[in-house]
């Protein structure tokens, strides 16, 4: 610990404590294991259990609540939480970072700062019945006679989810969805190869993290899974205190089967003011992972963890099986890709632009190696997508089936959605983009602009008339400053500055 940390922890008047427990296990019921009052915070958190205890650590679920929350900040799989997937038991590798550490012969140890104000539980549910015991806990904690500053208003958060299999060549993987203000700390990750998969896992894409939609939107994109965490060119056994991958397992073929992977923003934590929604390239294979982050409260629970006979790293859950999806985002209808070039520039009108029939289809043909055969040829329709926190991502439409990360460039995209009026009533649209945007309300284009430069926002007044109102976006796609995003956010005030839904 840096020395100015213990010095604002003396000075705040701070004391050491310790909480040590060897509970007997219960199936299938909730049990306490800490519950104290505050002010104070947890530096330290380490479990055991004896490692022939197979698929306990998935089994078993964690839970802890700040401060009479009625929904829990943290919620995982015991060993998840630490870094371990795949049910296993921690035995199987050591992970060595800054926050987690898994010693040799499963010992499970946490250094995330977790502050509280009045109160903090941890309880745990078992759903195992050949445990055999040899289950150990402790926390070690500080207290302090009044909530010092520097830890009163943000607490610590962390939650599973899981994916089998992920979509193929469409939506990439969501690993945190949440509204506030606060900011990600990092992530683990578990990753199982499906085979046979035409495709590497880290072929998938990069990282897309959607920051403060609902007010100052702005976007980091990566390139591929594996430079997410670090690495290049795939991944090898590696350990540092903010990136690594611990666990690499290969097939009888030499090919990956299995990775687990961290990644800690540590010295460059992602700050978000309002929302944040973040992805990672998947390609069809199975995901797990642990987002960690802190927020101001209240948080909105994302996902819902079940019971762990659905939740086994070989049980089928598809998108949205578990997902907490908010009620308010918009829907768009999304058509695209079209070739951009000579004989069709960006501002090449097509018919559908002034009124669609919903039933335009066409044919795009990739440049590039197929996956499969015949992948390299997308059907272009109308397909729904939901903007969650307003953003709305091409990429996840219109992406030919092609090895390696070939997201598509030179290419122009649209998105249609219909919204009511109470009134005719004067606007301000809000919108943030990449490379180059073109917007029709009703039957007039009302916004025409280009950011060459990168993903930036842009603001301007419209009209909207009272009943129904067509709204039509047009987006560019080229290689720039943020690598090939295809992504835009779009919201409506009223000249009281309250959103339009």
């Amino acid at each position: 610990m840096q020395i100015h940390k213990l010095t604002s922890l003396l000075n705040a008047g701070a004391t050491s404590h310790r909480a040590s427990a060897l509970p007997t296990l219960r199936q299938g019921e909730w049990q306490t294991l800490l519950d104290i009052d505050g002010p104070g915070m947890i530096t330290h958190l380490w479990f055991t259990f004896p490692p022939t205890d197979k698929m306990l650590g998935r089994r078993i679920l964690m839970r802890i609540f700040w401060d009479d929350e009625p929904d829990p900040s943290v919620e995982a799989p015991l060993a998840d939480f630490f870094g371990v997937p795949f049910g296993f038991s921690g035995a199987e590798f050591q992970l060595a970072s800054r926050y987690l550490v898994v010693a040799p012969q499963n010992g499970l140890n946490c250094y995330f700062q977790m502050p509280f104000a009045r109160r903090a539980r941890i309880e745990i549910f078992p759903e195992q019945t050949e445990s055999r015991g040899g289950f150990y806990f402790q926390a070690d904690y500080v207290k302090f006679p009044e909530p010092p500053a520097a830890y009163r208003d943000l607490r610590f958060h962390a939650q599973f989810r899981f994916e089998h299999p992920c979509q193929n060549y469409g939506r990439n993987y969501l690993f945190l969805d949440a509204l506030g203000s606060g900011a990600l700390l990092g992530a683990t990750f578990g990753i199982e190869v499906n085979h046979p998969q035409p495709d590497a896992w880290f072929h998938g894409g990069g990282d897309s993290i959607f920051i403060d939609g609902e007010a100052n939107p702005s976007v980091l994109h990566g390139i591929g899974a594996e430079d997410f965490f670090g690495h290049s060119w795939g991944v090898r056994r590696f350990q540092s205190p903010a990136i690594g991958t611990p666990y690499r397992e290969l097939d009888k073929d030499g090919r990956v089967r299995r990775v687990a992977l961290y990644r800690f923003f540590d010295n460059d934590p992602v700050l978000f003011h309002s929302s944040i929604r973040a992805v990672l390239g998947a390609l069809g294979n199975n995901y797990s992972s642990v987002a960690y982050w802190y927020q101001r409260e209240p948080h909105r629970r994302f996902f819902q963890t079940p019971p762990a006979d659905q939740r086994m790293p070989d049980t089928p859950a598809l998108y949205g099986s578990f997902d907490l999806e908010p009620a308010a985002a918009p829907e768009w209808q999304l058509l695209a890709p079209f070739k951009i070039d000579e004989r069709h520039p960006f501002e090449h009108v097509r018919p559908f632009e002034a009124h669609e029939s919903g039933d335009e289809e066409y044919e795009y043909q990739a440049a590039g190696d197929p996956a499969f055969p015949g992948g390299n040829q997308l059907a272009v329709r109308w397909q729904p997508q939901q903007a969650h926190h307003h953003f709305a991502d091409f990429n996840t439409v219109a992406r030919p089936a092609l090895t390696r990360i070939c997201l598509q460039s030179s290419v122009a995209g649209y998105a249609l959605r219909y919204i009511e009026s109470e009134a005719n009533q004067d606007v301000l649209v809000h919108v943030a983009f990449d490379d180059e945007m073109i917007v029709r309300i009703n039957e007039q284009m009302v916004f025409h602009a280009n950011h060459a430069a990168g993903f930036a926002p842009a603001a301007f007044k419209a009209h909207l008339r009272k009943g129904r109102n067509r709204i039509l976006i047009k987006l560019s796609n080229y290689d720039n400053t943020t690598w090939k995003l295809w992504a835009f956010s779009f919201r409506i005030e009223k000249e009281t500055g309250s959103q339009i839904r």
